[in-house]
């Protein structure tokens, strides 16, 4: 599992991590957009051509961990997607909901590249 905001080490919610492994501190490949959703958590969009490269960590999660404390804790605003990482492999990630009349105000911080990053502009 690709995690890119209030779930990394360090943060706010990397709790609902639980004991999952730390398998390696990578980015996505450069075709997403990164976004600040309300200020409050970050949302990946995949653009193709044109995006960025997203910092991020990847966990070795089980479904029991994933299923029953990760996603529960995520915002309405983000679904389960497949992303790609900088080395072409694939990684379940929480992406910006395509279809969501209710999602709140986005901002692109795409420049930043990392939600640590974007934290430290406040």
């Amino acid at each position: 599992m690709f995690l890119n905001g209030t779930a990394m080490s360090g943060q706010a919610d990397h709790h609902l991590v639980g004991s999952a492994e730390l398998v390696a501190k990578t980015t996505t490949a450069p075709r997403y957009r990164f976004h600040a959703v309300d200020g409050s958590y970050p949302a990946l969009e995949d653009v193709g051509a044109g995006g960025a490269a997203i910092v991020g960590e990847v966990y070795e999660m089980g479904y029991e961990q994933l299923r029953e404390v990760l996603l529960p804790g995520e915002p309405a605003g983000l679904e389960l997607g497949v992303i790609e990482l900088a080395d072409g492999s694939g990684s379940l990630a929480m992406i910006l909901r395509v279809e969501y009349p209710a999602l709140p105000p986005l901002t692109d911080i795409s420049e930043l590249a990392s939600w640590r990053s974007h934290q430290d502009t406040k």
